[in-house]
């Protein structure tokens, strides 16, 4: 056995071919048989033979090598003719060949190591590379459920859950007919020669019945054999399928208990439309013909779908130009978040609007009480539906919205009349603002028929939220002002910005929390109160999730190569006291012109 008369270190750049040459040539043995004598057959050469081999070719390699490099001309007259005339230049270093010279110069520095032939994309074009996918998969969706959150759950049986309210005795000034304050004063009298009529008058009480039906809500997820098997070594898929289906469970569950109704909203009115000029920072409607007039008509909205369309208001423009339509909300519509808006613009003098078929839709989601058109009228594009787009379900319970407003009540029929909140405005027509918010507060403490309601939390949308606290901060200079709170340890610390988490009610003084909910839509805001603010009236929640079956996750039985996975839910969400609430709407983006 032989052994190379070149002894590499580590650092030489040819170190590393000498350390693999052995490994390199025992492919060889698999050319021809070996010996009887040494075996037979095929087989890699033993480790001495290996040695040998390698020593000769990495000598043979380094001869050549080192001639190429001490004579680039014989290699040049070595390369295939067709090669050399097709590229004359690829030897060449002159000056201007810059990327042959660093070819050169790499291979002065490797000298030892010529010839590879495993590139990024060789000897496949998607490299011999390992595959950096990070486990397990990433999930960067919101899962928000504040409200289901927070609300009580509590053991419901039976069908549906009832209950005995009183709902005012005699001087407790509540909308049932006890608003009256009892004199209680009475003359004394001989019982001797009286009885009985000398015992004192009775007071008077009112009181309803509460059934609320319990409703039914499932979900699914189903998984493949082959997307679990696949999975193997990454994720187990089956787990993340479950987690899924939780979060949609829960989330399916806050829409539910924020805007949930088995009856579908009622058709809105016709809007008020009001002809003005318009302002310096409006765009006026191109103008219509003598005696045309544009038609506008309204519908309603919650998140799940849309009412149909209204009847329609006549907005006669005439010849007349530089104009803007100033369009006013109906306000008949119990349950609704939002209005959309449509129009009909291609008008002919002296047609009915009852005859309009070309409605397109002009602004949608409007959550104010107002808005202005301006600027290019709808010609095209979407229609208002011809039927109830699915505002409603008669699966669903009712949810806050429905409750507050009066739908539950008033058009649903599930709770008794007056189980609202106690203050509702459906048409603020400004801002979010402190003096909306105040009028609100005095008005459910001790507005006509009151329940002296105190409030905790305000829930709104984002940019509503972002309204009040502009207006607190600019009432900064009128004496309404806010607080600033720094510690001690704060001072080198303190942040900028200001964005208000909670403001004092003006008329009982205790706070109440802001809360802006991810899911919200603009324009609607509710005053909530989740406990009686007195003693003894048998009510641990106004507001209580009772479900006879909370979360029931089933894993069903394998029929075919798909597992398959459901989620349940048998209850309703019941409200004991919504008259302690307020509800706010018609919120407006912009309180002044134009109107949004």
């Amino acid at each position: 056995m032989r052994e190379s008369s070149y002894t590499p270190s580590s650092t030489d750049a040819a170190y590393e071919l000498t350390q693999q040459m052995t490994d390199m040539v025992k492919g060889a043995g698999y050319r021809k048989p070996r010996p009887a004598a040494q075996g037979g057959g095929y087989a890699p050469l033993d480790i001495g033979e290996a040695v040998d081999k390698a020593v000769d070719a990495e000598m043979a390699l380094r001869k050549s090598v080192r001639a190429s490099l001490a004579n680039p001309g014989d290699v040049h007259k070595s390369l295939n003719p067709a090669f050399a005339n097709q590229f004359a230049l690829f030897g060449s270093q002159a000056p201007g060949m810059q990327g042959m010279t660093q070819v050169v110069d790499a291979l002065n520095q490797i000298g030892d190591i010529l010839g590879k032939n495993f590139t990024l994309t060789s000897p496949l074009s998607s490299g011999l590379v390992p595959f950096d996918l990070a486990a397990p998969s990433k999930l960067i969706y919101p899962v928000f459920s504040p409200l289901r959150n927070k609300l009580p759950r509590v053991q419901g049986m039976g069908t549906s859950r009832r209950t005995k309210v009183i709902t005012g005795v005699q001087g407790s000034q509540t909308p049932s007919g006890s608003n009256a304050p009892k004199r209680w004063s009475i003359a004394e009298s001989n019982p001797a020669t009286a009885w009985p009529n000398t015992l004192p008058a009775s007071g008077s009480q009112t009181a309803v019945d509460v059934s609320i039906p319990y409703k039914f809500f499932g979900i699914s997820e189903a998984l493949s054999w082959l997307a679990q098997f696949s999975g193997s070594g990454f994720e187990d898929v089956s787990a993340l399928a479950n987690l899924v289906l939780m979060q949609e469970a829960m989330l399916a569950e806050e829409y539910e208990i924020i805007w949930g109704t088995g009856t579908a909203l009622t058709t809105p009115n016709a809007p008020t439309v009001a002809i003005r000029t318009a302002g310096s920072n409006e765009t006026a409607i191109a103008a219509a013909g003598t005696g045309n007039s544009y038609y506008i008509r309204v519908t309603a909205t919650n998140i799940y779908g849309e009412t149909v369309m209204s009847a329609a208001a006549e907005a006669a423009v005439a010849a007349q130009t530089g104009k803007v339509l100033d369009v006013t909300m109906p306000t008949n519509v119990k349950g609704a978040s939002q209005f959309n808006i449509y129009i009909s613009a291609a008008a002919t003098s002296g047609s009915a609007p009852a005859s309009r078929t070309s409605y397109f839709l002009q602004a949608s989601g409007v959550g104010g009480s107002k808005f202005t058109i301006q600027g290019s009228l709808a010609s095209s594009g979407t229609n208002p539906p011809a039927s109830d787009s699915g505002t409603s379900s008669a699966n669903d319970y009712e949810g806050l919205l429905s409750i507050l407003s009066g739908h539950a009540a008033a058009d649903a029929s599930v709770y008794p009349s007056g189980f609202q909140a106690g203050y509702v405005n459906s048409a603020v027509g400004t801002r979010m603002t402190l003096a909306a918010l105040s009028t609100a507060l005095q008005k459910v403490w001790n507005g006509p028929g009151a329940f002296r309601a105190d409030p905790t939390d305000l829930i709104c949308e984002a940019s509503d939220g972002k309204q009040l606290s502009d207006d607190i901060i600019a009432q900064g200079g009128s004496g309404q002002g806010y607080r600033l709170n720094i510690g001690q340890g704060e001072i080198n610390s303190v942040t900028g910005g200001i964005a208000v988490s909670s403001l004092v009610n003006p008329v009982t003084r205790s706070l109440i929390n802001i809360m802006v909910h991810p899911w919200w839509l603009q324009g609607t805001a509710f005053l909530m109160s989740y406990t009686m603010p007195m003693p003894l009236t048998n009510i641990s929640n106004i507001f209580e999730v009772t479900n006879v079956q909370d979360y029931l996750s089933v894993s069903w039985p394998v029929i075919d190569p798909t597992y398959r996975y459901s989620l349940f839910l048998y209850g309703a969400l019941v409200a004991h006291a919504p008259q302690y609430c307020a509800l706010l709407q018609g919120l407006q983006v912009a309180d002044t012109t134009p109107y949004s």
